[in-house]
């Protein structure tokens, strides 16, 4: 069963994971609703990250939102989005 439509952010404090935690760059964070904090791995060939939505939703748009610290923004020229349950 596909949920309703939903306005907003539906992975907002969900579950996150990633490859591996650079400093204390949790994956938690890039859903904490915050602009102000940031989830970030250590530098891999095929890093990745995701969040587990915990129901089936129709998801029509993702927006992600980039570091402004130029120096890691650096990491992230490619971008690839799955969604798969």
């Amino acid at each position: 069963m596909i949920a309703r439509f939903t306005a907003g952010n539906v992975a907002l404090n969900k579950p996150a994971s990633q490859t591996s935690t650079w400093e204390q760059m949790v994956a938690n964070l890039a859903v904490d609703g915050r602009y102000d904090t940031v989830a970030c791995t250590n530098k891999h060939f095929h890093p990745w990250w995701a969040v587990d939505l915990r129901a089936a939703y129709d998801v029509r748009r993702v927006t992600v939102t980039n570091d402004h610290n130029k120096a890691v923004s650096e990491y992230r020229r490619t971008c690839f989005i799955r969604a798969c349950n």
